[in-house]
């Protein structure tokens, strides 16, 4: 059930499904809550399941002028928890919910159980920046804003398989991305969110992280791609940095493995989670 949930300074859109450790999942830019929709109803069936819109997308509050940044979204997701009365969690994050999975496992290792960084990046390298920047260029000269075509368009070409793409699924995708995009989005904050990632640099926090993690993404993502070249740290980097971590890497897959290889990633997540099951670990 969805309800809304405040933080002190914010309302956050929230809804639970099934029973079991908690798993908090924390979306990537743009997309709001609905980067897991083809995700959550299969890990409900082991976990529960916390899908929310960070501030600034969807039913969440989204103000203009708030000084928006990786770590401060954490800290929503530290508070969101702290509201939920759950004192640890899964962390599951996506794309830029990645990068906000890193900043919160890193600052609050307390309360994280395990950590799966998917997609995402620690560092963009120049080209990296100018896929954001890119975006940040549409928008503005678009009178539609997040909402743009022609942004839906490239975004589809750089998160989605072309084995996606190229199947009946992937028939309407653009017309399901500009839909997502205009109705999770404003202008202000998806500009920032664009730029906090452009600024962002979490090789510290990274190495901060001590609970059990899991690098994972496609072998086809455009958008954040393993290696972020010598001005960056990408998913590689992060494999590399974090004692321990485990890699998967989903062959045939984009930027947006929840959608793209849905099943694959769902039984790879599933299994990472319950081997460090809260029961275990007591």
């Amino acid at each position: 059930m969805a309800r809304i949930i405040s933080i002190g300074d914010a309302d956050l859109w929230t809804e639970v499904s099934g029973q079991g450790d908690p798993v908090l999942q924390i979306h990537g830019s743009g997309f709001g809550h609905y980067n897991f929709a083809p995700l959550s109803p299969l890990l409900a069936e082991k976990f529960q399941v916390i899908d929310y819109d960070q501030r600034g997308y969807g039913d969440s509050s989204r103000p203009d002028d708030y000084p928006y940044s990786i770590e401060r979204w954490a800290a929503d997701a530290a508070a969101l928890l702290d509201a939920m009365g759950i004192e640890r969690a899964h962390v599951h994050g996506t794309s830029m919910g990645g990068m906000v999975a890193q900043a919160f496992a890193g600052l609050y290792p307390e309360r994280t159980q395990s950590v799966v960084i998917n997609c995402s990046a620690s560092k963009l390298g120049r080209n990296g920046r100018l896929v954001f920047q890119n975006w940040i260029d549409i928008v503005q000269l678009d009178p539609a804003g997040p909402g743009s075509r022609i942004l839906a368009e490239l975004i589809s070409w750089q998160a989605l398989s072309n084995g996606y793409m190229e199947s009946e699924a992937g028939r309407d995708a653009v017309d399901q991305v500009q839909t997502i995009l205009r109705d999770s989005n404003t202008l202000a904050p998806f500009v920032a969110a664009c730029r906090a990632m452009q600024e962002m640099d979490l090789r510290d926090l990274v190495r901060a992280i001590s609970s059990p993690a899991l690098v994972l993404g496609g072998d086809q993502d455009l958008m954040t791609p393993w290696d972020q070249g010598p001005q960056g740290a990408g998913q590689q980097w992060i494999a590399d940095n974090l004692p321990g971590a485990e890699v998967h890497v989903i062959k045939g897959g984009g930027h947006s493995t929840p959608f793209d290889s849905t099943e694959e990633h769902a039984s790879v997540v599933a299994d990472f989670f319950s081997r460090h099951a809260m029961e275990q670990a007591r």
